[in-house]
């Protein structure tokens, strides 16, 4: 990992230790890398303190949801192009993190005892390679205990929310895909948000997104889990444009004016509403225009044709006001972030016909919404960790404030933040495109062929 984050391998001197060499010179070689055996004493100390906590850790996966990183490279949209990002701090104490938060570069995805097994490797680097360990183990503990003391914080009786919600099942089965995995996006990938990487980007933060188009250049999705309060009739009521009115009562509605409207995302597609709607449904078989996005589920498609369809049941119809949209590296460079869990319907789980596409249904026209709905799909991929996190109004201005201390302590030891393409600007892109910063860079930036909501 550090030849692709840090432009150097610690590793290549472990092969240079297997070299021949007589015992005493070893030892002279020892004695002037580690220091004294008093100093080499007190390391030990401080590496088994430290794996203690990684252990510990290890056995409390939560905690280290709250691990966050200090990516090497993020994404400005302002910019349209990544930016490198440079830190004062040690590049092996980051390597340590990258490896026990499970290979994402920011917002940790846990797996199953990375974080003793880092700790473990951090410390071989360090008798290689002679740096200061004492120094790197107590910056890697107070990583290690922060995000302890924030979970410990957050998850007291009365805030943390429980494992089972009531009236939610599991849908279906979802396969996820570490943060270092470069397999094919495809459309029907599900993006479910980390529990702290969106806590400044309301429309983001909590979110299931269906991915419903890939192509050289974009990469667009639709939140599915946001609804904005009001039913397509009340908005269609208090809509201004005239045309827009005529055009809705000419496709004969019906049942569908009583359907919830959700925002689909921060880009709006055009100014008229027959270009900002979306509708995904289940009524596509055969319907001219319409695109299977997953399995027996449709987007687009002629809208009288869906109502008349779906005059007797309109549950298998939802709207949505705007989209989301990325460029290709944009979305790569989050998935490496861990801004995002990427998962897909498993194969084996769902493998054809009514079962595949009930499951599919479920998860993206279903009764559950914001927060349960985003439990329920993380629970469905497998991370029951960053389901069960806990996230209330008093919990996530505790969880802002922790976010936010962390990229000030990252700021506090940047040295430079320096373009990949030689732009030696620092790199500051705000959450939104009409606010200040807040912690974190947005997101999705605005397309170029849409303007933001």
């Amino acid at each position: 990992s550090s030849i692709a984050r840090f432009g150097c391998c610690p590793w290549t001197l472990l092969r240079a230790r297997s070299a021949p060499a007589s015992c005493s010179v070893a030892r002279a070689s020892n004695c002037r890398r580690f220091g004294t055996p008093g100093m080499m004493g007190k390391e030990r100390a401080a590496f088994r303190q430290l794996l203690r906590l990684s252990r510990a850790a290890d056995r409390e996966p939560m905690r280290l949801v709250a691990l966050l990183g200090r990516p090497p490279r993020r994404y400005d949209p302002r910019q349209g192009r990544p930016m490198a990002m440079k830190y004062g701090g040690s590049p092996f104490v980051e390597d340590a993190v990258f490896e026990a938060c499970g290979g994402s570069t920011e917002f940790p995805q846990p797996r199953p005892r990375l974080a003793a097994r880092a700790v473990r490797r951090h410390f071989d680097r360090a008798r290689t390679m002679g740096f200061p360990y004492l120094q790197e183990a107590a910056s890697l503990a107070r990583r290690f205990e922060a995000a302890r003391k924030l979970v410990g914080e957050v998850g007291t009786p009365g805030l943390s929310l429980p494992d089972v919600l009531p009236g939610y099942e599991v849908p279906v089965t979802l396969q996820s895909f570490p943060p270092t995995e470069n397999s094919q996006l495809a459309c029907g990938d599900f993006l479910l948000t980390h529990p702290l990487s969106c806590l400044f980007e309301s429309v983001f933060d909590q979110a299931v997104v269906l991915l419903d188009r890939i192509d050289a250049a974009q990469i667009d999705g639709v939140v599915l889990n946001k609804p904005l309060g009001v039913t397509l009739g009340q908005m269609l009521e208090r809509w201004q444009n005239e045309q827009d009115k005529e055009w809705a009562a000419s496709l004969g509605l019906g049942a569908l004016l009583e359907s919830r409207l959700y925002r689909g995302g921060p880009i709006i597609e055009g100014r008229s509403l027959e270009e900002s709607l979306r509708w995904l449904h289940v009524h596509g078989e055969g319907l001219a225009d319409a695109r299977e996005v997953a399995p027996g589920l449709f987007l687009g498609g002629e809208l009288g044709a869906v109502a008349a369809r779906a005059a007797e049941d309109p549950s298998g119809v939802r709207f949505f006001l705007g989209f989301a949209g990325w460029t290709r590296l944009q979305l790569r460079i989050e998935l490496e972030c861990g801004v995002w869990v990427r998962a897909r319907v498993k194969a084996d789980a769902a493998p054809t016909g009514a079962s595949a596409s009930g499951g599919v249904q479920a998860m993206c026209l279903g009764a559950a919404e914001r927060s349960p709905a985003w439990r329920m799909a993380m629970r469905s991929a497998g991370m029951s960790d960053m389901a069960r996190f806990p996230r209330a109004p008093g919990v996530d201005r505790r969880l802002r404030g922790y976010v936010e201390r962390v990229h000030q302590e990252a700021d506090a030891e940047d040295t430079s933040g320096s373009c990949l393409s030689g732009d030696t600007s620092k790199f500051a892109a705000p959450a939104q495109a009409s606010e200040p910063r807040a912690g974190r860079t947005s997101v999705v930036g605005a397309s170029k062929r849409g303007q933001k909501q």
